[in-house]
């Protein structure tokens, strides 16, 4: 492909062009649900994409959340008794799942590339239901450990099947704000258990002879459900896949693709190569991003589980049942928030690192209190309730990484693919050892361990953000372009169209 096509090609569609905005008139803009320029036709198009996309994965991403989220609430509201749990075995049964969830990535990656995500999601959906629903029927350890294999199993495609389909409809300018709407449904989710725990607990305990906790597995069964169903009569393919349905006709399906070609994607279904795998590990960029989403990982873990067991283990103040539940959606609550601003501020000033800094230093302070310990029990709350701002790093880091190398789409894939794998990977083993259940409720080593990452977090932030200043000005992240044609592109033919981008380093 000649320079010239290739200039004709990205700059096709009609983008604002009037003068650079400053970053506080970008702010004051606004939320705006569609970029400028977009026609009626392709309003009416995304408005059914919004409904078929959104709807099915953020209810999907609810209920998965919910439904772990309910393990924790189960446990402190009279599974560890019924059951006779104990030691570590509530660490154990999420390292199960994650085991799991591990161990079918690869399957489940490749089921994706030969079966039609469309029937794909929803299906491992009804399972996840199913799953879940066998929970409230458990009478021993080994039942639970059954029964968080196969949710671990059900769960693999979901997080990448959803992010994959959004990413291949939506363009680039369109994807911030609806990624910012899914991730937040996660920790809607894990609100919602806890106040779904406290309204089973208080209403349906001792209902035809089952626990309260038992009624909450059910009653998550019965939300997750009908989510399955709006996915198999809604839910759609990549667009060069997808046949017409009654709500998405021919001609709005070659819309999509045309958008897509004028924006330069033009094989979405491209396979990666080893070539290409071993020219991203060559770079920074894959150890400093996934490197960083497992310190993520490590960082919010303690405004999750750990939480939960102080209220119930604490002697220092009584906590009823409802709060035990109630209270650990205080943190997730703040994470909806800021995730909501933080992704506003980033998507309209294109400033991932101001987000991510104020982040980590703030979960810093949250472990450093916490290790203290000798403080009052506001401050303890407090310190826990703070640290649920550290959840809200999700899609800021995802989107600084995808920004990185948002010229690479190789890189790009692999390197969010990482991130989300191995940072899973430690997530599965290293809260045994850092947050050991009989150590509750003061987890001093776990502690210690949350605050070093947390300032090494602090850390690689900066390190991430002065690479990647390096990269724009000296136009080395540019140097050569891989185009989805596998052509090599120098960055010499083709420096007006990201100039720009280079102007932010300045």
């Amino acid at each position: 492909m000649g320079t010239d096509s290739l200039v004709q090609e990205k700059t096709t569609r009609t983008f604002y062009n009037g003068p650079e905005k400053t970053k506080w008139q970008k702010l004051k803009e606004g939320v705006q649900w569609y970029r400028p320029g977009t026609t009626t036709a392709e309003k009416k198009m995304l408005f059914k994409l919004d409904c078929a996309i959104l709807v099915f994965g953020c209810l999907s991403s609810f209920s998965k959340t919910l439904d772990n989220g309910s393990l924790t609430n189960a446990y402190v509201s009279g599974m560890q008794k019924d059951l006779n749990l104990g030691g570590n075995d509530l660490n154990y049964l999420t390292a199960v799942y994650y085991a799991s969830y591990l161990s079918f990535m690869i399957p489940g990656s490749f089921l994706l590339t030969r079966v039609p995500i469309q029937r794909v999601l929803p299906t491992m959906e009804i399972l996840w239901g199913v799953c879940t629903f066998g929970c409230a029927w458990a009478h021993s350890l080994r039942d639970l450990y059954v029964c968080r294999f196969f949710l671990g199993a059900c769960e693999t495609v979901a997080f990448t099947g959803l992010i994959y389909v959004i990413g291949s409809w939506y363009l680039r300018e369109e994807m911030g704000v609806r990624v910012a709407l899914f991730n937040i449904s996660g920790p809607l989710g894990g609100m919602f258990s806890g106040y779904l725990q406290t309204a089973t607990y208080t209403r349906l305990q001792g209902r035809h002879g089952l626990e309260g906790w038992r009624w909450l597995f059910i009653v998550c069964f019965c939300i997750t459900v009908p989510c399955a169903l709006i996915g198999f009569i809604f839910f759609p393919n990549s667009p060069n896949n997808t046949k017409p349905t009654f709500w998405l006709s021919q001609e709005e399906i070659d819309l999509a693709n045309k958008r897509l070609q004028e924006e330069g994607i033009r094989n979405i279904d491209k396979k990666i190569k080893w070539k290409e795998l071993t020219r991203v590990l060559k770079d920074w960029p894959w150890y400093f991003f996934v490197f960083g989403w497992c310190l993520y990982d490590q960082n919010q873990y303690f405004s999750t589980t750990p939480f939960s067991l102080y209220l119930k283990n604490t002697k220092s103040v009584k906590y009823t049942i409802a709060q035990v539940n109630n209270y650990p959606t205080v943190p997730k609550a703040i994470s909806i928030v800021t995730t909501v601003i933080g992704s506003y501020y980033s998507d309209k000033t294109g400033d991932r690192f101001t987000p991510c800094l104020i982040a980590t230093v703030l979960n810093a302070l949250a472990a450093a209190i916490l290790l203290g310990w000798n403080v009052s029990e506001g401050a303890r709350l407090f310190a826990f309730f703070v640290s649920g701002i550290s959840s809200s790093m999700n899609p800021f880091q995802m989107s600084w990484a995808s920004d990185v190398v948002k010229e690479d789409p190789e890189a790009r894939s692999l390197i969010t693919a990482s991130m989300n794998c191995i940072g899973q990977v430690f997530l599965a083993w290293v809260p045994i050892f850092t947050f050991p259940i009989p150590q509750a409720p003061r987890f001093r080593r776990g502690f210690t361990f949350s605050l070093i990452t947390s300032i090494l977090h602090v850390l690689l932030v900066i390190v991430i953000f002065l690479l990647e200043r390096r990269d724009l000005r000296s136009g080395r992240r540019f140097k050569k372009i891989a185009d989805y044609s596998g052509q090599v592109v120098e960055r010499e033919s083709v420096e007006e169209l990201d100039e720009s981008r280079k102007e932010k380093a300045v």
